[in-house]
């Protein structure tokens, strides 16, 4: 169904991404031309080739290391999602517990390590990405919801997380909804940032070490190059 005027509305609407979309994005790096060579090839200029670039510079100060991304950094998934930063990598402990029982400890550790490691390398490179840690506030809307917070309340102290229940007048004074009957409030799993802040610090961060970044320029094949790996780009040009 199209509602009247709907279409007028939005006849000068673009389609551009909320975060991406501001005067303080960075200029586009020059495209990759020629034949280059280096040590590490990272193909994509998201948070895991910005971290892998960046993580291999830190490691080894020497290593030569070269980005390249088909867009700009940041621009597809990294840049566009709802800038929710959660520990869990499981998405959710009770589903962690069900689907890894004998692993889930591990993957707990790792993923309250991994938000911690995000915290220390924003705060290291001074990222201006308004990261905060917020935690999270799940909420039940109807009656037998109550019991469910209270089991998942239960599980998520076995495992070390931080929460407390709350009533209707608690969790009402956190939002007003008059349809939340109760709330639990986990206060350290979860954080909330700037998306594209984030992937534009981190490659600031990235060619201040040194890493050769080349953006608009899109990997099109890999192959064997003796001991090497010969990728080439859509412009022609190798790396």
């Amino acid at each position: 169904m199209t509602l009247p005027h709907t279409g007028r509305a939005l006849a000068d609407a673009t389609p551009v991404p909320y975060w991406l979309d501001r005067p303080a994005r960075p200029d586009p790096l020059p495209p990759l031309t020629g034949a280059h060579a280096a040590d590490l090839l990272v193909v994509g200029g998201g948070y895991a080739g910005l971290w892998t670039a960046l993580l291999a510079k830190e490691a080894d100060p020497d290593r030569d290391v070269l980005l390249v991304d088909a867009g700009t950094c940041g621009w597809a998934a990294s840049g566009r999602n709802g800038g929710f930063c959660a520990a869990s990598l499981t998405h959710g402990l009770a589903n962690g517990v069900e689907r890894f029982p004998g692993e889930i400890g591990e993957l707990e550790r790792l993923g309250r390590e991994n938000l911690d490691a995000i915290a220390a390398t924003v705060a290291r490179y001074d990222i201006d990405c308004d990261l905060t840690r917020t935690g999270e506030l799940a909420v039940a809307v109807e009656p037998y919801q109550l019991d469910g917070l209270a089991a998942d309340a239960e599980l998520a102290r076995r495992f070390g997380h931080d929460v407390r229940l709350l009533d209707r007048d608690e969790v009402r004074a956190e939002v007003a909804s008059p349809t939340y009957l109760g709330g639990m409030w986990d206060s350290d799993r979860t954080a909330l940032l700037d998306p594209a802040k984030l992937a534009w610090g981190l490659r600031r961060a990235a060619l201040g070490l040194g890493v050769r970044i080349h953006e608009h320029t899109r990997v099109t094949g890999l192959a064997a190059d003796g001991a090497a790996l010969r990728a080439t780009t859509a412009g022609g040009a190798d790396a």
